[in-house]
């Protein structure tokens, strides 16, 4: 059973608990994987059904502190800084933030998600609701990370309307196509503000890495050492960081980590055109390891409804996440931004070969693309087809 997930102290998140043998995962080699735990026994193997309604996940802001959200908004545009400069100590929130540390808490420990709710777009500017969203996102996270090769910080994910490319074929942020179970490349954490809501469908859905790994570890652990080996070929084009060859699945530091994306592996490329290009294809046993990667995941999701101005942070290297197909309307438009985010006391440590693409995405000094407008989308690069 889910820990009810939003209680007001430190001592009601509960500690994960792994089995007391473990081994530290370095190269992702399957015959070290008969070494893993049988199962993991923590709060992060949940299941949907353990939750029985939002609260348990969803925290309710009050009136008060939605003035307090609003006063710090007020005090950082008073200080004329770049929104890039916002942090805990510029943008001060003395009592939402002792619960916004609470819940970073329960991000990292216990059921590695929540939702706060209460906010509303409409009654902010574009600018405006990009600072709130950092203000708020930097008492979870205080590093930001570059989601492209530009350096783009922010992502605003929605249909693009004028692309006249098929929508199983484009981009996913200009898609509104459904996506399978997916990690967002080596991102800790995934913030996402929702700023509108399609007329059907289109909810985030998120499954929990250490139920897949339990099941799997059950019932089908040759499957298990299959997502473990350190040969899953990753099409060049979709990746930033090296190497291009690495495992899906790892154990490291006490935690179950899953880390990939369909369309890096499998690309949107026939067999033929993929052999022409001298990229590798999945064997029929990957090809199964991920199919039952999909079926848990599904078999165990929980759906969570959105509303506009929700916030979601969801822990990337502890759940997977997915969503289904959506229809907008003239009023009814689905949209998102998002930010990749890192809390450096909490953060998991991670396997070399997940610390090189995270080292990238957070640290590496290059420039830093703050698009806080979204453009309109009709082209894109082929690297852009494989991004989260």
């Amino acid at each position: 059973m889910a820990p009810s997930a939003l209680a007001a102290t430190n001592d009601s998140f509960a500690q994960p608990h792994i089995q007391k043998h473990h081994f530290e995962q370095e190269g992702g080699y399957a015959d070290i994987v008969r070494l893993w735990p049988a199962n993991l026994d923590s709060p992060l193997a949940w299941e949907g059904a353990d939750f029985k309604s939002e609260a348990e996940y969803t925290y309710f802001l009050s009136s008060k502190e939605k003035l307090e959200i609003n006063i710090a908004l007020d005090y950082f545009k008073s200080l004329e800084l770049d929104g890039s400069e916002i942090s805990m100590v510029n943008f001060p929130l003395p009592n939402l933030g002792v619960k916004l540390l609470q819940f970073t808490w329960q991000l990292h420990e216990t059921i590695g998600f929540f939702v706060l709710r209460g906010l509303n777009p409409e009654e902010h500017s574009q600018e405006d609701n990009i600072l709130i969203f950092l203000g708020i996102s930097s008492y979870v996270g205080e590093k930001r990370g570059k989601q492209d090769e530009a350096g783009s910080m922010l992502m605003h994910i929605r249909e693009a309307k004028k692309m006249t490319v098929e929508q199983e074929l484009r981009p996913a942020r200009d898609s509104n196509a459904s996506l399978k179970f997916h990690s967002d490349l080596f991102c800790d954490i995934l913030a996402l503000q929702t700023r509108g809501c399609a007329a059907v469908g289109g909810n985030h859905i998120i499954t929990s890495t250490y139920k897949v790994y339990n099941e799997l570890a059950a019932t089908r652990p040759d499957l298990l050492e299959v997502l473990a080996r350190p040969d899953w070929n990753f099409d060049p084009r979709s990746l930033h960081a090296k190497p291009e060859q690495r495992p899906l699945l790892f154990y490291h530091g006490g935690h179950a980590i899953l880390n990939f994306g369909r369309n890096r592996i499998l690309g949107h490329d026939d067999p033929s055109d993929r052999k022409l290009n001298g990229i590798p294809t999945v064997s029929p046993l990957q090809m199964e390891a991920l199919e039952l990667v999909q079926e848990l995941g599904e078999k165990y999701q929980l759906e969570l409804p959105m509303q506009p101005g929700d916030l979601t942070f969801i822990n990337n290297f502890g759940i997977l996440h997915s969503r289904d197909a959506f229809q907008d309307s003239e009023t009814d438009i689905r949209y998102l931004v998002r930010m990749w985010i890192k809390n450096e006391v909490l953060s998991w440590a991670l396997p070399p070969l997940l610390e090189v693409g995270n080292q990238k995405t957070y640290d590496e000094e290059a420039e830093e693309i703050w698009n806080i407008l979204p453009a309109p989308r009709v082209k894109f690069d082929v690297r852009d087809r494989f991004s989260p």
